[in-house]
């Protein structure tokens, strides 16, 4: 079981169904840089790395790492889609101005292995 599939056992255990919103990033260097984000509704724990890497090619994006950050409607649950493009596009600009933001969700490189930005 890759680290990736035990944070979103635990997650799930923890909230139930939520909002999770996916950043692709390339790092390259001391650079890490957003490429491509959406979001989801998670609605189970039973997704493997090898299906989520699955629906990232969909993507057609060259990527190092995926960031995944959590998002839940105020009553709990998974936020209604308005609410969650609102909070994507928060999300998109305050990577670009810091990608250290990235420390506050959860980032896996391609093996679904837990990484950390770190300061230079």
């Amino acid at each position: 079981m890759t680290e990736f599939e035990h944070w979103l056992k635990a997650q799930f255990a923890e909230t139930g169904a939520f909002t999770v919103f996916i950043v692709l990033v390339r790092i390259t260097g001391d650079a890490v840089e957003p490429q491509k984000s959406t979001f989801a509704q998670m609605i189970g724990d039973d997704m493997t790395w090898a299906e989520m890497t699955a629906l990232l090619a969909g993507a057609r994006s060259n990527w190092d790492g995926v960031g995944f950050f959590v998002g839940l409607a105020h009553d709990g649950g998974p936020m209604a889609d308005d609410e969650a493009r609102s909070k994507l596009k928060e999300i998109e600009t305050e990577l670009r101005a810091d990608p250290l933001l990235l420390n506050r969700g959860r980032l896996f490189d391609r093996q679904g292995r837990l990484m950390e930005v770190e300061t230079a």
